[in-house]
């Protein structure tokens, strides 16, 4: 990939991890032209001491050279914030990233773009309800999400058979398929994207996880908050959502469950209710795909028809419900489960979906 020179000295600052210090110095909204005149003086200004260190650095060819051939050699471009390729939505907000280290499709980057997270403890019923929203929006909008196991996780898989799914790290590349889900980062990086505004040596710190969301409410025209404690990294980037100025959207929660509280508070706070994907579609007057019809038999719609009038159930509820054994049930469970009609919740109890 070709880089202009100014683009260069980016990517090494970057990687000498002093870019952003310049970037706080940048007024919003960021300007590419006048970052890219004043890039020596703010380099000067900023770096005071170290400045010949850093200059040297950057003159250095075979430095930059090096980093560059790194970068490639991994599969990892770069688009910076002089680049074409860089996103709208992160030039207007006060701290946008220097760099943003990419692999995968970075065409997704200047596409229509919804967020969609939440907490590493959604429940089961959430977590396939993030997945179905998720899949249904992706025909519409590229999901951006983060890579914790549950509701982001979650909404990465409804996105991905579209290819139109982001995944934003809190750190390096190097680290990105570490962990459990490592399997889900490692198919967005085929077949979606995996962004991150760190140098791919970077190595995780607490820290960035919640300045990693303003990129995650920055990219997108709004933010779905699938599930939320009232102090979480989804309630983090509801905020710079609402910030931004942009939309928010949150699905309920019956009182009293703790990974639903931030949801509601949201809501009170005046997040859009949603619990299904037309009612984001609505909001932006798009039309909804056609549903793909789901064949049922009789014995499944008896036990959806139960779920829909009584909510989450036990097993034995159902049965008696339906006035039939119990054991007979578990297959038409199953089945419910495989179509994706329902959700599992734990203690042998099923919702419906």
């Amino acid at each position: 990939m070709n880089y202009s020179d100014d683009e260069k000295n980016l990517i090494m600052l970057a990687s000498l991890g002093v870019a952003d210090r310049l970037m706080r110095r940048a007024e919003a909204p960021f300007s590419a032209s006048r970052f890219a005149r004043e890039l020596k003086n703010l380099i000067k200004n900023d770096f005071g001491g170290v400045y010949n260190k850093v200059s040297q650095s950057l003159a250095d060819g075979q430095y930059c050279d090096k980093v560059l051939s790194q970068l490639q050699s991994r599969g990892i471009s770069c688009v910076t914030c002089l680049s074409e390729g860089y996103p709208e939505g992160l030039k207007l907000i006060p701290d946008p990233p220097a760099v943003l280290f990419c692999k995968g499709n970075t065409a997704l980057l200047k596409t229509r773009c919804l967020s969609v997270v939440g907490s590493r403890r959604t429940a089961a019923w959430a977590t396939e309800l993030c997945r179905k929203i998720a899949s249904e929006l992706s025909p519409h909008f590229t999901i951006v999400s983060g890579h914790a196991l549950g509701a982001d996780c979650a909404a990465l898989e409804g996105a991905l058979p579209e290819g139109r799914a982001i995944c934003v790290l809190a750190y390096g590349h190097d680290f990105a398929l570490n962990g459990t889900s490592g399997p889900i980062v490692q198919r967005a990086e085929k077949e979606g994207l995996v962004i991150s505004e760190h140098f791919p040596a970077t190595p995780p710190r607490n820290y960035m996880f919640p300045v990693r969301n303003r990129i995650i409410a920055a990219l997108s025209k709004g933010t779905l908050i699938v599930s939320a404690g009232v102090k979480s990294g989804a309630v983090i980037t509801a905020n710079y959502c609402i910030d931004y100025g942009r939309d928010l959207f949150a699905l309920p929660y019956n009182p009293g469950v703790d990974s639903g509280e931030g949801c509601n508070a949201l809501i009170k706070r005046g997040a859009n209710l949603v619990d299904r994907a037309e009612d984001i579609l609505n909001f932006y007057h798009i039309a909804a795909a056609k549903r793909e019809v789901v064949i049922l038999t009789d014995e499944e719609r008896e036990v959806l028809s139960v779920l829909a009038d009584e909510g989450d159930c036990a097993v034995i509820q159902i049965a008696e419900k339906l006035q039939k054994p119990a054991f007979k049930l578990i297959p038409v469970l199953s089945s419910l489960e495989i179509k994706r009609q329902i959700a599992r919740m734990g203690g042998n109890r099923y919702c419906k979906i």
